[in-house]
């Protein structure tokens, strides 16, 4: 079939395209902490779908290069980032501060040190909203994708700025960072 504006017209149609806002947080799991998109106010501002790797590893033979796989690596599973919408009660602030005082707290010098098993997770859902079949009034989305983020441990909890002085009302955003071992995803 030719490469035209038919064919993308109808290829398109068909598979639709995703957008930038089909993405949520669906649940946050680190000691001391569960946090449930369904239930708490856990409403992310930005998030990436993360990255994967195989390394090559090459072996020569008689002047030609063989590029083998190697192992699975995954960019920026040491510092995974995602942004909130911020409450106002700074319950979500307070969520993370409690597991990242259990991840290590300066008053004891002691903290959770042990590598974080598969009970310590991040799930994501990536969404698309169903077109045609019926859906011309909007049924809303659904779950395309699920990605879990496993073995993950809390690392950073980002300031927050206040501008007191010449504030306008903004609503305020707090980002934290985690780790993660690897992650699987399990397509509907």
């Amino acid at each position: 079939m030719p490469a035209n504006i038919n064919t993308f017209f109808n290829i398109a149609s068909q598979k639709q395209f995703s957008r930038d806002f089909f993405f949520r947080v669906k649940q946050i799991v680190v000691p001391g902490m569960s946090l449930d998109g369904e239930t708490d106010l856990v409403f992310a501002r930005t998030a990436n779908l993360p990255g994967r790797d195989i390394e090559n590893k090459v072996v020569n033979y008689s002047g030609q290069a063989f590029n083998l796989n190697g192992k699975s690596s995954y960019p920026g599973a040491e510092a995974y980032s995602l942004e909130f919408y911020m409450d106002q009660g700074l319950d979500l602030r307070t969520k993370f501060e409690k597991a990242s005082r259990l991840s290590f707290d300066n008053e004891t010098t002691t903290g959770q040190m042990c590598m974080p098993g598969p009970e310590s997770y991040i799930l994501l859902d990536v969404l698309g909203v169903p077109c045609g079949q019926g859906n011309e009034g909007g049924q809303g989305m659904e779950t395309i994708e699920t990605i879990k983020l496993v073995g993950v441990g809390i690392r950073n909890i980002g300031e927050v700025g206040y501008e007191i002085a010449d504030g306008t009302g903004e609503i305020k955003t707090i980002t934290c960072s985690f780790s993660y071992h690897w992650y699987e995803n399990f397509a509907k």
